[in-house]
């Protein structure tokens, strides 16, 4: 019997669950073998009960754990599921829910787990982000040769992935680590707006001379500043524009963000768009305790990338539905989602993953707002229904 439909989350009409799931599979990977979307289906739907990466864990999920370890350990290590294909499945499944008009916010960054990198571009939803592609690497394949890595990557993403994605709907950021002006040059050449945070080591030219960022200090209370389109990086010169912004961070010390741009946003725009990368962040919090990704015992990279792939299938699952339930039924998940937050302050929506998931286990009628034509707001906040 292939998941034990007994232990499915208590429902009364497991076939339900199990007929949803299977189906979003389906449409995610179309031009996989049937057994194929079976094991997928199957192990994204235990995920969601066990929360555990490791695999004698999930197995735990089945009549037969022994069957069950070897099945997930062939899906896993079978190279004819290429990781490129089932992160591009992910991706194309996340666009076919947004609105058409909806303003696309990407975060890019890396995330490291025993040796194992994952780079992954992330797609905002209020203050946690939804996996939308990501490559993995094992550690020291990347030496010398990272900025390339990273630049091929985003290739891919743009002319590829997003290709048939309006620009002008579209904003991405990434932290310190992505400051490259090579990275800035395909940026430009790709059409794509960015907020970037640079190094404040970086020369730029500002008052009729070179001078480091760290150098152009605000004076009094001053939070933040627009500094113009100057030339940045003395050793080769290219105009972006420059905005100085700081905060205290949650240790009561002040924090420094040089944010560069491609597009001409006022200090306080720049400082809230790279806000909003945190979300990706959150969004690898999530995928580490949440779902037990750092709790995976697997050395292999592209094994490490197919896990992963389960994973981003469950949070764009929660994703869905939770938009879904709090679109078509805004009083009753009020009730019922404010019901498991924890927290009910200023982070009560830090939690709306969690309290889905939560939810799918006592409330398994959740299982029928997963409809195709279901679209992610990408602004939800539990904080906004009331």
């Amino acid at each position: 019997m292939g998941y034990h439909q007994k232990r499915v989350m208590g429902m009364n009409n497991p076939n339900s669950r199990t007929t949803r799931l299977l189906e979003f599979i389906t449409a995610l990977y179309p031009w996989a073998h049937g057994h194929q979307k079976k094991g997928l289906c199957d192990f994204a739907g235990a995920l969601l009960e066990i929360k555990s990466c490791t695999q004698a864990k999930l197995a735990g999920a089945f009549e037969n754990k022994v069957a069950a370890v070897k099945r997930l350990t062939r899906l896993l290590h079978n190279d004819r599921l290429r990781t490129e294909a089932l992160a591009e499945g992910v991706a194309q499944q996340c666009l076919a829910h947004l609105g058409r008009y909806a303003w696309l916010r990407l975060a890019l960054d890396w995330t490291v787990e025993d040796g194992k990198h994952l780079l992954v571009a992330s797609v905002i939803l209020g203050r946690r982000a939804v996996p939308l592609y990501w490559r993995a690497y094992a550690a020291g394949t990347f030496k010398k040769h990272r900025s390339q890595l990273e630049r091929a990557f985003v290739t891919r993403l743009f002319e590829v992935i997003l290709r048939d994605l309006p620009r002008a709907k579209l904003v991405f950021t990434a932290d310190r680590g992505f400051a490259d002006v090579q990275l800035f040059d395909l940026l430009d050449r790709l059409r794509v707006a960015f907020v970037i945070r640079t190094k404040e080591n970086v020369k730029v030219f500002f008052q009729g001379r070179w001078r480091k960022l760290k150098e152009l200090r605000m004076r009094g209370n001053t939070r933040r500043r627009s500094l113009g389109r100057l030339r940045y990086c003395e050793r080769t010169p290219r105009r972006y524009y420059l905005t100085q912004s700081r905060a205290r961070n949650r240790q009561g010390a002040w924090g420094w963000w040089n944010l560069v741009a491609n597009r001409n946003f006022s200090a306080l725009q720049a400082q809230q768009e790279y806000a909003r990368r945190w979300g990706c962040e959150c969004g690898f919090r999530d995928a580490k305790h949440l779902l037990g990704l750092a709790d995976a015992d697997i050395e292999d990279a592209s094994a490490y990338a197919r896990m992963f792939t389960l994973v981003a299938i469950a949070l764009l699952l929660l994703a869905i539905i939770g938009c879904a339930f709090l679109t078509a039924a805004p009083t009753r998940a009020a009730q019922r989602l404010r019901r498991t937050c924890a927290d009910r302050g200023s982070h009560c929506e830090l939690s709306l993953f969690a309290a889905v998931l939560h939810l799918l286990k006592h409330a398994p009628d959740l299982w029928d707002y997963l409809v195709p034509n279901a679209k992610l707001n990408l602004d939800i906040s539990l904080q906004n229904v009331s």
